[in-house]
């Protein structure tokens, strides 16, 4: 009989579920957008907080975000980064990634409540930010 040797699948040649892939680029984007605006908020928080005295701009959601102070912007520029991160693994088809992504999302949905009086919690991000780890989830299968 003829020996068939069938070429062994190695991880670099899976291939990555197109909603994986889309999911991925989405957290790739927002996340990456969200972890530069926040390092560079806490960077020239000083700066951000003259031009709100000085303009008096009234616009109380932005006052009130500022009032989480620099600790708020670099707890949420490492958050993001870590989910960025995550992304990255997942992108790679690593389950670590997923881990990752999940635990700094349920920090991000956290943190304001933690660092910023009276904030009023979200449900909308609480249903994205679900509606993302689901998504995730459905793919831990292809993730080694």
């Amino acid at each position: 009989m003829e020996n068939l040797n069938f070429p062994q699948i190695t991880e670099s040649q899976k291939k990555r579920p197109d909603l994986l892939t889309i999911l991925c680029i989405l957290t790739f984007i927002g996340s990456g957008m969200a972890a530069f605006s926040n390092l560079f908020i806490y960077l020239s928080f000083d700066e951000v907080m003259n031009i709100l005295g000085e303009f008096e701009i009234d616009f109380p959601e932005f006052k009130m975000i500022m009032s989480g102070g620099k600790k708020f912007f670099l707890t949420g520029f490492i958050f993001y980064t870590i989910s960025l991160a995550g992304a990255m693994q997942m992108w790679k088809l690593r389950k670590i990634g997923f881990h990752l992504y999940t635990g700094a999302q349920v920090f991000i949905l956290l943190l304001p409540l933690v660092l910023i009086e009276n904030f009023q919690f979200s449900f909308l991000s609480l249903f994205v930010t679900a509606a993302f780890i689901i998504a995730y989830a459905s793919n831990l299968k292809y993730m080694s």
